[in-house]
């Protein structure tokens, strides 16, 4: 080997000890950035018979990455159920507060009890008076909590779509940008983390599939194999809140939705299946209360004609309810029997039609009023909660339904975060820094840079010497 090639050798072996020294530079800098991946120098031989950086190698596992982001789609979907369901259930309240559904129902049945047993004493009619207008008052309140749940769903969902649009957008713009940048320099390895980061944070709105080109560039679709992006064509994602569906440029992707190529985890998920499949049935158990309400107690009033509204009415209806979507928002206790409204009191004893006042201890129609709340009524099989069943049973296993339904998505979410923690600390040991690796490397690049600058400072003292000859 010649002088020439040996100062040539030693030189291409301290440039590539310069590179590695600004790379393990760089990850420590970054140790603390979690969307940081730990890079490192691949090197090859050069035309010369030195050495070089062929290029910048991130350290990632895709099969780790993936089920990673599998576990955050999954725990997304989970969360926005909780979050979502939770002013609900917060106003809902727990049997036994004195303040839910079911403390209603049965404040109702306890006083239409005493009603039975001193149906005389006024203080009794005006007990049922107060235990009805607290049973639709809740169930109005209830209800009007669940249209504000709603409209917060429906926020959460145009923030969700927003953040999925505006990251698709920005995988278009690097899929340009990666190419150019060259393949395993710098440059690409900074974009290709921008882009996991990014990947990372859209897995917890969606569950979707990324494909990645020989380039660099990324195909993005839903889990279901419907196409979001490929090079820089991205589809907008948009969602009709009428009918419920999310589209892809025209194509139903809607989450859970059968025969349709969408995803079913991330928060968006989550979300469409609050607005479209849970809020419709808390709606129906609410309204089927209400609508069971309104017609039982009328049928158990014998002082009623066909089709007259008894103690419990639809607002502005002087009939039975036509409409059932709603109706707890709208039901009401008559004004027949309301002093404030020009009704009477002992029509609660007597019944809702009575023109004129019976016998003062008679318990008949009191204890007909009773008997409603011990004999099982048709209930909508679609509310799942049974359809021949008490209405103090109805409404006990409407609590429950509904707070068992938050419950379980916060103890499946608590679940899929502990075991997405669990993958992202293998995740964290293939791309993350460790600090005394680094520090281990530094020494290392430093008696690499003595061998090649003692190599040098030899050759140059053996051309001094030639010199010193001539």
């Amino acid at each position: 080997m010649g002088i020439t090639s040996a100062f040539s050798i030693s030189r291409s072996g301290l440039a590539v000890v310069e590179k590695r020294a600004e790379i393990t530079a760089g990850n420590i800098a970054n140790a603390d950035r979690p969307e940081y991946t730990r890079k490192s120098a691949l090197q090859g031989a050069d035309a010369a018979g030195g050495v070089r950086v062929t290029s910048i190698r991130r350290e990632v596992d895709a099969a780790v990455d993936r089920l990673y982001r599998s576990e955050q789609a999954r725990a997304g979907r989970q969360e926005a159920i909780a979050s979502g369901l939770e002013l609900y259930t917060t106003r809902l309240g727990q049997p036994g507060t004195g303040a839910s559904l079911t403390d209603r129902i049965a404040n109702l049945r306890s006083a239409f009890t005493q009603l039975a047993n001193a149906p005389e004493l006024p203080a009794a009619q005006t007990g049922v008076l107060m235990a009805s207008q607290s049973m639709v008052q809740e169930l109005n309140t209830t209800s009007g909590t669940l249209e504000e749940a709603r409209a917060l769903t429906r926020e959460r969902i145009d923030t969700s779509i927003a953040t999925l649009n505006a990251g698709l957008g920005r995988l278009a713009e690097l899929n340009v940008q990666i190419p150019k940048a060259g393949t395993g320099t710098d440059l690409e390895a900074a974009l290709m983390d921008e882009a996991g980061a990014l990947i990372d944070q859209l897995s917890h709105v969606a569950d979707l599939h990324i494909v990645h080109g020989a380039s660099g560039s990324m195909s993005v679709y839903t889990a279901g194999g419907t196409e979001l992006l490929e090079d820089r064509n991205q589809r907008t994602v948009s969602f009709d809140e009428a009918s419920g569906t999310l589209f892809a440029d025209g194509i139903d992707i809607t989450p859970g939705r059968v025969g349709q190529r969408g995803f079913g985890e991330g928060k968006l998920a989550g979300e469409i299946e609050l607005l479209n499949v849970v809020f419709p049935r808390i709606q129906l158990q609410l309204d089927e209360t209400a609508r069971a309400l309104i017609e039982e107690f009328a049928a158990a009033d014998a002082s009623l004609a066909p089709g007259a509204a008894g103690l419990f009415v639809e607002r502005g209806n002087a009939g039975l309810p036509a409409a059932l979507e709603g109706l707890a928002s709208r039901i009401d206790v008559n004004n027949a029997v309301r002093p404030e409204a020009g009704g009477l009191l002992w029509r609660l004893r007597d019944g809702i039609g009575a023109t004129v006042q019976g016998p003062a201890s008679d318990a008949t129609q009191p204890n007909a009023f009773v008997e409603v709340f011990e004999t099982a009524h048709g209930f909508d099989i679609s509310a799942g909660l049974g359809d021949n069943v008490t209405l103090g049973q109805f409404v006990a296993g409407l609590v429950a339904d509904q707070q068992q339904t938050r419950v379980s998505a916060q103890q499946r979410q608590e679940s899929l975060l502990a075991s997405a923690a669990s993958i992202e600390a293998v995740r964290s040991g293939i791309s993350g820094v460790n600090m005394d690796d680094e520090l281990q490397r530094l020494v290392e690049i430093e008696q690499a840079y003595a061998a090649n600058s003692q190599v040098i400072r030899s050759l140059t003292e053996m051309l001094d010497t030639l010199l010193a000859a001539f």
